[in-house]
């Protein structure tokens, strides 16, 4: 039940659906999330906390840079086949 909370939690915000959405492609750098979403660092750094707590996407450090990407076939079943379903749902709209 927590992972599903947790889960329900990240994809109810546009921007952390839009992170996910982009995250796609290629992995991206904090700051590369930070002009997609024209926001503040600080709400980008909340942003993918809960996108982590969620384990929707993983990071990696890289000097002074951090990277993230999308949760990998490693990832829970049901983290799997929620990212599955927003990309599904979602791909016509970017």
């Amino acid at each position: 039940m927590r992972d599903f909370m947790a889960i329900t939690k990240a994809l109810a915000d546009q921007n952390r659906v839009t992170i996910l959405l982009a995250l796609q492609s290629c992995e991206l750098c904090v700051c590369q999330i930070t002009e997609l979403l024209r926001v503040a660092p600080s709400t980008v750094s909340k942003h993918l906390s809960i996108l982590r707590q969620a384990r929707l996407v993983e990071d990696r450090k890289d000097g002074r840079w951090v990277y993230y990407r999308l949760a990998g076939e490693a990832a829970p079943p049901e983290v799997r086949e929620a990212l599955a379903w927003v990309c599904r749902c979602l791909a016509d709209t970017h």
